[in-house]
């Protein structure tokens, strides 16, 4: 059985080695990029919830989204904590698709506590009712691979 280090698990499912590039001039069809609406902040804001499912397990991953941070936290079967980190974000709207960018990331429980990765990451994203999407790989300056990941709104 393959054993997945915390860092690789958070490096799996969480963070995507993206970054966001308008589309250069040369292009013909340049699009410009407009900062999110007071609706686009409102629609995120809140606890976001899945569960992923490794070789070493089952976890629970939480995103809660309080004005522009974020506070991500893995959790294990037995409710542990494996790690978490908090960062800052910001929506933008590019083209015909809305777009989250993370930065500033700050790592606070688990093998990577007291790192910091301010580098932004970003991806299209979609609220539609109480569930959050995300599409991964399409930008321009992102070579991972595509994945959608799907977040159900934790309601009280």
């Amino acid at each position: 059985m393959k054993h997945i280090t915390p860092l690789c698990l958070f490096a799996c499912v969480c963070v995507g080695g993206s970054t966001f590039a308008e589309v250069p001039s040369s292009s013909p069809q340049k699009t410009e990029t407009l900062q999110s609406s007071p609706e686009d902040l409102a629609e995120v804001q809140g606890t976001w919830v899945r569960t992923v499912k490794t070789d070493a397990g089952t976890y629970t991953i939480t995103k809660q989204h309080r004005g522009n941070e974020t506070t991500l936290t893995i959790a294990g079967a037995d409710d542990r904590v494996v790690e978490s980190k908090t960062s800052e974000f910001r929506l933008e709207t590019t083209g015909k698709v809305r777009i989250f960018t993370f930065f500033n990331n700050r790592f606070t429980a688990g093998a990577n506590r007291g790192r910091t990765a301010n580098a932004p990451q970003s991806y299209i994203y979609r609220v539609t009712g109480d569930t959050f999407i995300e599409v991964r790989g399409m930008l321009i300056d992102d070579d991972s691979e595509p994945a959608v990941v799907t977040w159900k709104r934790v309601t009280k």
